[in-house]
């Protein structure tokens, strides 16, 4: 699926963003007050998203407005637990609004291919017309966020936003507005109400962060992403080739979560310089030892809402075993079309929810083989399996959610397993976009991010880096600086604008 950007300050990496950023900060901490701030930041967030469109504006303004006026007729009518029924009526009116804009932008057309589909299977000879819709960039972020402002409002968890400027502010603020992390009112609106002094450690450690940011995606994602596109643009091209098949997956793997967590630690060093604290979104989810564990710790505001806003109301864990794992495979499905409106991100959800059925079946068997085996559970040989086990299983559904075609997926799968190192010993490395010396230089990168990871688990490296003395600290700051600079990939298949959830 690609990404339907224009220019704009959507570039996050961009010089054009930076100095906005730059003036934004600026700007925001010269104003006097939390209202004229919050006029302020406003101002800024619609200069950032209007730069992309006028059109997508306007979605985006309408259903801020929604949000808005449902969030007051709500609690007007005696929100609260038990919720009353005319709160009820008005939630469900307001879930329709904004998830219909969501289903107009995003589904639409792919609901209008599979009604073709259908037609022509039953011999009927009328069809939908085509429908091409450019999707409005973070709109799946935002719709969900006024969604479950307005769950919790009816709820009575959270009172209602009354100053529109501020609402607006909680949806379009800029940092996250194009792809999360997704807030939740209780935790962003109190803070647009305060007026945040100027701090100089917030400051930095928020540059720090960012800084991670820009090696994540510029000296790891992006290179490993013209990999991943020349194998998964041509996969028949490589079919002889399993080693290279497994290497893209595994890159794909590694240039996702560097990506994503990239614009994240970017998004929220930027929201942090306003004073600002958004929600972490990820918590090294590849050194998880399940699946489970590793939804709980991969885009943690996502399922977060998933499971506050879907598999609870469901039913959650209080109903019998398998309708548990109906619900677990319901919100899978829900999560991949969420991700995309396509067959394979739909297979891409079913198959992550499967592993999670059928880990929790199989637990009795793997017991008894661990027993057989002799290896403790408490061992590192078997946290070891556990970990390159998880790693492998995700590894596999992730063709899914990159592959071009389903087609593509079911092509790449089982010839990725089939590692014959003839074709490398007899042809070479095939030419996958890179030069010999960037991928080498990818592969140490890499070494890093997960080193430093595994190292900031045990210790805080950011305390440790600002104990040392000044020298110390600016050989550190010069030195990631420049191998951002240096070793960041900027070549012609690799765009600032190109972070991957931004077409989500």
């Amino acid at each position: 699926m690609t990404a339907l950007l224009v220019g704009g300050f959507v570039q996050f990496t961009s010089l054009e963003y930076l100095l906005f950023l730059g003036l934004s900060v600026a700007v925001y901490f010269a104003l006097p007050g939390p209202r004229t701030r919050t006029l302020g930041l406003l101002a800024a967030s619609y200069t950032f998203y209007f730069s992309l469109s006028a059109r997508w504006t306007l979605a985006l303004i309408s259903i801020t407005a929604i949000g808005y006026a449902f969030g007051l007729a709500i609690a007007a009518s005696g929100a609260g637990a038990p919720v009353p029924r005319k709160t009820k009526r008005l939630l469900a009116l307001g879930i329709v609004l904004v998830a219909g804009a969501l289903f107009y932008f995003k589904y639409a057309a792919f609901s209008a291919g599979l009604l073709n589909s259908g037609l022509a299977l039953a011999g009927v000879s009328w069809r939908s017309p085509a429908l091409a819709i450019a999707l409005p960039v973070g709109i799946s972020f935002w719709t969900f966020q006024s969604i479950a402002y307005l769950v919790d409002v009816a709820k009575g968890t959270v009172p209602p936003e009354r100053n529109p400027l501020r609402y607006a502010l909680f949806i379009a603020f800029f940092p996250q507005v194009t792809a999360g992390p997704i807030a939740r009112a209780g935790q962003l609106l109190p803070q647009l109400a305060e007026k945040r002094p100027f701090d100089f450690e917030r400051m930095r450690s928020a540059l720090v962060l960012m800084a991670w940011g820009f090696f994540k995606k510029l000296v790891v994602a992006d290179p490993l992403g013209v990999v991943v596109r020349t194998v998964f643009s041509k996969p028949h091209e490589f079919g002889d080739n399993g080693i290279v098949l497994a290497g893209a997956a595994v890159a794909f793997a590694v240039q996702i979560y560097c990506d994503f967590s990239g614009y994240t630690d970017l998004a929220r060093g930027a929201a942090r310089l306003l004073g600002i604290d958004l929600m972490p979104n990820f918590a090294r989810p590849y050194a998880a030892r399940s699946i489970k564990e590793f939804w709980r710790r991969w885009h943690m505001t996502l399922m977060s809402w998933l499971k506050d806003y879907v598999y609870i109301p469901l039913g959650g864990s209080r109903v019998s075993k398998w309708r548990r794992y109906g619900n677990i495979l319901a919100v899978f499905l829900f999560s991949g079309l969420w991700h995309g409106a396509g067959l394979t991100f739909i297979v891409w959800g079913l198959v992550n929810g499967l592993y999670q059925v059928l880990g929790e079946l199989l637990a009795p068997a793997r017991a008894r083989v661990l027993a057989l085996v002799r290896i403790t559970r408490d061992s590192a040989l078997h946290h070891a399996l556990q970990v390159i086990t998880t790693f492998g299983l995700a590894t596999i559904a992730w063709v899914f959610f990159r592959a071009e075609s389903l087609a593509d997926a079911l092509y790449i799968l089982p010839r990725m397993f089939w590692l014959d190192p003839r074709p490398l010993l007899s042809g070479g490395i095939p030419d996958l976009g890179l030069a010999k010396a960037q991928l080498l230089v990818t592969a140490v990168a890499v070494v890093v991010v997960f080193g430093l990871e595994y190292l900031s688990a045990r210790r805080d490296l950011t305390a440790l880096l600002y104990r040392q003395h000044v020298a110390v600290r600016w050989i550190v700051y010069y030195a990631a600086a420049l191998a951002i600079l240096i070793f960041g990939y900027y070549g012609p298949m690799s765009t600032a604008a190109d972070f991957a959830y931004f077409k989500f």
